[in-house]
C-alpha cells in the first residue's frame, strides 16, 4: 500500500469516527413540538361538545302522569279498539303533543282543536247537518267541546268510523 492510500484511509476513518462516535445533541423544544399543527387546527373540538364526559347515566324522575298515557287510557275508556290505540296516541302526539287544550287557528274552516286536532269542519253547520256532523250525533254541543279530552276522543272515533280509518288525519 502506498503512503497516499494509507493517508486517505486514515483521514476517512478519522472523519467518519467524529460523526459516529460523537453523541447526538439533546433535543430542543423545537424538536419536541408537534409537527404540522395546521393539520389539526381545522379539526378542533366543536364548541357545543363538553370537554369532560361522564359515564354515569342521568335519569329524570317522572313527577306528573304522562299526557300521552292519559290519552291512551281515555281512548280505551271511550271505546277505541285495542289495535288502534298505539296509532291513535302517535297521531295525538304528532298533532298536539297530547295536549287537550291545543288549538291551530290556521287550519281551514276555523281551525283545529283538542288532542286530535279535529277540524272545525266537523262541528260547523253544513247542507247535510244543520248544527254540524258531531252535534247531529250528540257528541258535542259546540265546537268548544273539542277541548275536552273525552269529547275529543269520542268525536275522533266517530270521524275514524265515518272515514273508514285514519284518512282524516292524512296518514
Amino acid at each position: 500500500m502506498t503512503l497516499i492510500s494509507k493517508i486517505a484511509i486514515s483521514l476517512f476513518i478519522s472523519v467518519t469516527s467524529i460523526f459516529i462516535l460523537t453523541p447526538p445533541p439533546a433535543p430542543t423544544a423545537d424538536d419536541l413540538a408537534v409537527r404540522q399543527p395546521e393539520i389539526f387546527e381545522g379539526y378542533g373540538r366543536p364548541v357545543d361538545i363538553p370537554s369532560t364526559t361522564s359515564t354515569v347515566p342521568v335519569t329524570t324522575p317522572i313527577t306528573q302522569p304522562d299526557a300521552c298515557q292519559t290519552v291512551f287510557d281515555m281512548a280505551r275508556h271511550v271505546g277505541w279498539a285495542e289495535q288502534d290505540l298505539t296509532q291513535l296516541v302517535a297521531i295525538a302526539y304528532r298533532e298536539s303533543r297530547c295536549n287537550p287544550a291545543a288549538f291551530n287557528p290556521t287550519d281551514p274552516n276555523g281551525g283545529s282543536a283538542g288532542v286530535m286536532q279535529i277540524n272545525y269542519f266537523w262541528c260547523k253547520p253544513s247542507s247535510y247537518y244543520a248544527n254540524g256532523y258531531l252535534q247531529a250525533y250528540g257528541l258535542l254541543r259546540t265546537c268548544n267541546d273539542l277541548f275536552d279530552l273525552e269529547d275529543n276522543l269520542r268525536s275522533a272515533l266517530a270521524i275514524f268510523k265515518y272515514s273508514n280509518g285514519w284518512r282524516a288525519w292524512s296518514l
